[in-house]
């Protein structure tokens, strides 16, 4: 089994001094710029991230749930692969949490950097299929996290009397 990255007092520390100051860095640099965690941070993959915070470090579940807001059940059942985040507002809180840093560039990240994000398609509870349009965005900036939704408002309903007009 390699070294620890960090031992368990140092890491303790750091998670109490996080709870002072939230820009305190809980894991050391080499962590974050270890290729399998570097990865993980630009894909967003949370199941890899801790699985490698677990292996890299001596972190337990509890002080990862205490960091990142999530339940101890909820990082088992990342780690095991049972469940995944899919809220990005959730993976935002995970990523801060444990201090990840801000990638300088999101160019090139994804392999969908590049391709746009339009619309949404989707049934409403009354069985009508809604499309919901956003502004032309890459993907890597849909998975921007920015606090405020970014959408355009919905064009207006049809005109014609019978919907869907007959053909």
């Amino acid at each position: 089994m390699p070294q620890p990255l960090i031992t368990r007092a140092a890491l303790k520390a750091a998670i109490t001094a996080r709870e002072l100051n939230p820009n305190h860095p809980v894991f050391p640099t080499e962590f974050w710029t270890h290729p399998v965690v570097a990865r993980a941070v630009a894909r967003l993959d949370t199941t890899t991230l801790i699985r490698q915070a677990r292996t890299l470090t001596p972190i337990t579940q509890e002080q990862l749930a205490h960091l990142t807001g999530l339940t101890q059940a909820t990082i088992s059942r990342i780690e095991h692969g049972r469940t995944q985040l899919r809220d990005l507002d959730r993976i935002h809180a995970l990523l801060t949490g444990l201090g990840a840093p801000h990638p300088p560039s999101l160019k090139g990240t994804d392999p969908l950097d590049g391709y746009t994000v339009r619309a949404v398609i989707a049934d409403n509870p009354d069985g009508h299929t809604v499309v919901l349009h956003a502004p032309t965005q890459t993907v890597a900036q849909a998975l921007t996290h920015t606090g405020k939704p970014v959408a355009t408002p919905l064009p207006p309903p049809p005109t014609h009397p019978e919907w869907p007009p007959p053909r």
